[in-house]
This record gives C-alpha cells, sequence and structure tokens, in this order.
C-alpha cells in the first residue's frame, strides 16, 4: 500500500494533543541539558509497535529491550526536560501487514502517543504509512526496504541501512573483492524480498552484470532442494540471497547437506542470532551487509554490550541496538522544542546531522533515511566477523 506524497496531507485530527515520547543515553549530548533529579512530570507518551507473538517474537523482545533500556536511562537522569518517558506497546506480529495497522492505528487513535518506535517489517510500515501521514505522527523503523522511503512520506524515519545502499555496496564486494562472475538470486516472496533483490538486480545492472538465474520462496517455505540443485545446475560461483531468519538457516544448512560449492552472501539476516543458532557451522563463510555486530571493536558498542548485559544478562543483537538509538534519536530532536507534538517532531528530526548512536552516526537526508554507512562481515566460527566498512555519503 502507498500513501500519499503530498508532504501538505492534513486527515482530520480527531485526538487531543498527545505527550510524546522520547529517551537518551549517558552518551547523548542532549542530556547534557537534562535535570539530575528523576523526572517527575507529566508522562511523554512513545509507542512501540513490535512482534510480541508468532514466528517474530524473540525479535520484538529485542526492540522492547532496546527502547525500555533507553527510556530507563533518560527517566534516571531526569527524563526530557522534566518528564518520565512512558513506553506504550503493541503486538504488530512481525511482518503482518493487517496485525502492524491494527497496533498503529490503537498506539495512535487510542493511546494518543505523538511518536512511534516501529513497526520493523517492510510489509507491516507500508500500509501504516497512511496513518502516520493523516495523523501527522513521526515513526522510526529499521525497515530496510527501499520501498519504505519511496513513498516520500514525511513523517518515516528509516533508522538503519536501506536495501538499496546495502545491496548496491555487497554487489560491489563480492564483484570486486570476492571476483564472483556467474551470480544467482535467492529471495522471499514478499516487499521485503522482492524490493531488497530489486536493488541487487539494480546494482548488477549497473556493472553490466546479468545474474544466470533467480529463485523464490515463501516465507514459511521449509525445503529449498530445489532452488540449491538449479543453482548448482546453472554452475554459480555465488547466490545474493534477500530473505528471512528460518529461511536463511534453512538454506545454509541445506547448501551443506547438498555438498555444493558455490558461495552464499546476503541480506543482514545472514548475520543475525536466529540465523547462526539455526546454521550451526554452516554459517560459516557466508557474507552479509549488515549494520551492526556485538564484536565490533568499536569503543560505543563495547561500552553498550556491558551496560545492555547489566541489564538483561545478555549480550545485544542488531534489533535492540538500532531502536535504543532509535529513542535517543528522538531525544536529541525534541530536547529543544517548547512544544511536543507530531508535527514539531517530524521538523526537529530532519534537523538531525552527524548524531552519534551506539550504532553508527545519524543524519537525516531528503527521502528519510538516516543511515549512510555499513558493514561488510563472513561468519567465521560461527561469529560474524567484520571483513570492511562501507559506505555513501549523506
Amino acid at each position: 500500500m502507498t500513501s500519499s506524497n503530498s508532504n501538505g496531507f492534513s486527515g482530520k485530527i480527531t485526538r487531543r494533543t498527545a505527550l510524546t515520547a522520547i529517551a537518551g543515553t549517558l552518551a547523548t549530548p542532549a542530556l547534557v541539558r537534562i535535570s539530575r533529579a528523576a523526572a517527575s512530570g507529566d508522562p511523554i507518551l512513545v509507542g512501540l509497535s513490535a512482534a510480541l507473538t508468532g514466528q517474530f517474537a524473540q525479535n520484538g523482545a529485542w526492540m522492547k529491550n532496546g527502547t525500555s533500556l533507553a527510556a530507563k536511562e533518560i527517566n534516571a537522569k531526569g527524563g526530557v526536560n522534566g518528564r518520565p518517558i512512558k513506553l506504550v506497546v503493541e503486538d504488530d506480529q512481525g511482518p503482518n501487514p493487517t496485525a502492524a495497522v491494527n497496533a498503529v492505528t490503537k498506539l495512535i487513535t487510542r493511546d494518543e502517543v505523538t511518536a512511534i518506535i516501529g513497526p520493523h517489517f517492510t510489509p507491516a510500515i507500508l500500509p501504516s504509512e497512511p496513518l502516520l501521514m493523516q495523523y501527522k505522527v513521526p515513526a522510526l523503523t529499521g525497515a530496510s526496504g527501499p520501498v519504505v522511503t519511496e513513498q516520500h512520506n514525511p513523517f518515516v524515519f528509516r533508522v538503519r541501512l536501506d536495501d538499496a545502499t546495502g545491496a548496491a555496496l555487497l554487489v560491489k564486494y563480492v564483484l570486486d573483492t570476492l571476483k564472483w562472475k556467474r551470480i544467482g538470486l535467492c529471495y522471499v516472496n514478499t516487499a521485503f524480498g522482492q524490493s531488497g533483490i530489486g536493488a541487487v538486480k539494480k546494482a548488477l545492472d549497473a556493472r553490466k552484470v546479468n545474474p544466470v538465474i533467480s529463485q523464490t520462496h515463501l516465507d514459511s517455505t521449509k525445503d529449498f532442494t530445489a532452488q540449491i540443485l538449479a543453482f548448482k545446475n546453472a554452475k554459480v560461483d555465488g547466490i545474493i540471497a534477500w530473505t528471512d531468519d528460518q529461511p536463511s538457516g534453512l538454506i545454509a544448512k541445506q547448501m551443506q547437506t547438498l555438498g555444493v560449492d558455490f558461495k552464499l552472501a546476503g541480506s543482514t539476516t545472514f548475520s543475525q542470532p536466529p540465523f547462526l543458532e539455526l546454521a550451526g557451522p554452516a554459517a560459516n563463510g557466508i557474507y552479509s551487509v549488515t549494520d551492526f555486530t556485538k564484536d565490533n571493536p568499536k569503543p560505543a558498542i563495547q561500552d553498550w554490550k556491558k551496560r545492555y548485559k547489566a541489564a538483561y544478562g545478555q549480550e545485544p543483537e542488531l534489533y535492540a541496538s538500532t531502536y535504543y538509538d532509535a529513542m535517543n534519536l528522538l531525544a536529541a530532536a525534541m530536547q529543544d522544542l517548547k512544544s511536543i507534538d507530531g508535527a514539531a517532531v517530524q521538523a526537529a528530526l530532519t534537523k538531525i546531522r552527524g548524531h552519534e548512536g551506539v550504532m553508527t552516526s545519524y543524519s537525516y537526508s531528503s527521502n528519510g533515511d538516516m543511515v549512510h554507512s555499513g558493514l561488510i562481515t563472513q561468519v567465521k566460527k560461527e561469529v560474524p566477523v567484520i571483513v570492511e566498512t562501507v559506505g555513501e555519503k549523506a
């Protein structure tokens, strides 16, 4: 579903002027001006649209962990100008368009939040965009499908490397560094997979490289024998895959079982814990373009690991880290606002330049993308290892 491209859209606003939400960390400059006393004013509401049930519930739990920890830290330092954050969470069941629209609708019309974190998945944020536009509620999403910001919705801000940029960077790496000549394509048949592999095709076309074969699958597919043998028969050097957690792990395991000798590179999925846990040793050697790895020696990430583990007894991954940073971006945007409402927060987010988060530096660009660099990782001994840092100018 596409939303209006008009920045001047003005749907009927039935909500009262809502309270809005924000968070920050000890390392965030915006906190320098926050009172040292515990927050005691009226709470600021921020919505979190995340998967609480179903196949992607673990991803939603990580999202909730990251945003909750950010809120806890900012509240302990005085909140946002003395007002505490209150996180309101709704279950969007992951890449479920209907559930996502229901969750966003509840957060906007029932809970009257002024900003939303999520939805995370491309098929979930897309049908929610008209609501965000109508009610003038900014949303910070990690949905990486290029189609998300191609709607030109001024209330959608992407806080991860978009797949168009990521795909181009990955294609450059497999062509120039890995020297692949015969390339196969593999993707999940959803908005996420379609837009991601479309970006890969565009990047290959720019280099005048034609994929020799393309194979697709459903998110529920369990047997990839036919696709893998098709790649083998096409004599590919490697395949570029854009898919979700479970398919990625099954593809890797079944490639190992079938004893094929071609290589695999793909989306961020191929460096995430669910993939690593499912694939096991079969993950070794696989490349991914991503935003985050907990073993990155960057001091901000190592400090973040310690604080997250102290809070939850485990090390952070992409989802928790992305949405922890998202709350801090809202803090930076809202700290100097005299009146907090959706339109004001949206305008403030467009002024973000060089905001340092735990994952990366964030700068707004005209289409709503705020991340402009990424990492190429290769799994070694079942751990994603950074082999190259890649990026573009904002």
